[in-house]
């Protein structure tokens, strides 16, 4: 048996805790000595003690523990419980990064605000035959998650000379960051027979895309999450040069990208231009 306070020791809870228990009568202590009033806990209690800590960090209020620690909640429900928790904060957390992200991003934005422009180019550009499919997606994540689908299956599929850059175009007229309409794929560099790709469980197709006489194009080192970046800076250079946007805007991969060093990605950012 151990008195109350080498119990607090070795089950991490003060004191104070394991008294307004004992008066809630969710956790009794096994022994109250009648002379002293000690109260003494056995081993076998840690087990119990643990259980309600886990129904309390499940967000379970004090009545709501009661309840079911009278019901005899078992290990196997109070694992599964934990896993979802689990899963609920570490998708928190992600989000959480990401908007910290965002934030610092911000920042340094406002550090370049002046920066110099001469990192944006003008150039034309031919039409192109390019292998995509195109969705409508709620986040970034479902847009990282698209690509990672393609890059798994299509090389495998369709012969490598075939394939030129990865490509991405924003088809949304205005940006909505829970939804966005995109078309990911490939620029082909040779004609590729329809049957290269049956076996890709995606809904591919080959289309032309457009060319254009004018195009701004600035290089982006780091994800989409950044993006805004160097969107703002080809938004100055287009006010300052008379031109004005003209189409969907469009990502392309300098170098296949790496679904798990997408801090790493190398990607020009290209936009269709017109002369004011």
């Amino acid at each position: 048996m151990f008195k109350i306070g080498d119990f607090s020791r070795i089950a991490r809870v003060s004191c104070r805790l394991l008294r307004y228990y004992d008066e809630l009568g969710l956790l009794k202590p096994a022994i109250v000595d009648s002379t002293s009033g000690y109260r003494f806990y056995g081993a076998e209690q840690l087990t119990q003690i643990n259980r309600i800590l886990v129904l309390k960090e499940l967000g379970l209020s004090l009545e709501q523990i009661v309840r079911v620690v009278a019901e005899g909640v078992s290990p196997e429900q109070l694992r599964a419980m934990l896993l979802l928790r689990r899963s609920d904060a570490e998708q928190a957390v992600a989000a959480e990064a990401a908007r910290l992200r965002q934030i610092e991003a911000r920042i340094a934005q406002l550090d370049v605000e002046d920066a110099p422009l001469d990192d944006v180019l003008i150039r034309a550009e031919p039409a192109q035959r390019v292998l995509t499919l195109r969705r409508t997606l709620q986040s970034f994540g479902d847009v990282r998650e698209l690509i990672r689908q393609l890059i798994a299956q299509v090389p495998r599929r369709v012969p490598k000379p075939a394939l030129g850059a990865m490509i991405g175009i924003a088809h949304a007229p205005e940006f909505e960051p829970d939804a966005f309409d995109v078309e990911v794929g490939y620029v082909l560099h040779d004609a590729i027979d329809e049957g290269a790709w049956r076996g890709v469980d995606l809904p591919l197709q080959v289309r032309e895309l457009a060319g254009a006489p004018h195009l701004a194009a600035c290089v982006r080192v780091g994800p989409p999450d950044e993006a805004h970046r160097i969107t703002a800076k080809i938004g100055r250079f287009v006010a300052a040069n008379g031109y004005m946007l003209d189409g969907p805007g469009r990502e392309v991969f300098v170098q296949p990208p790496q679904p798990d060093r997408w801090e790493q990605s190398v990607v020009e950012m290209v936009f269709p231009l017109a002369r004011r």
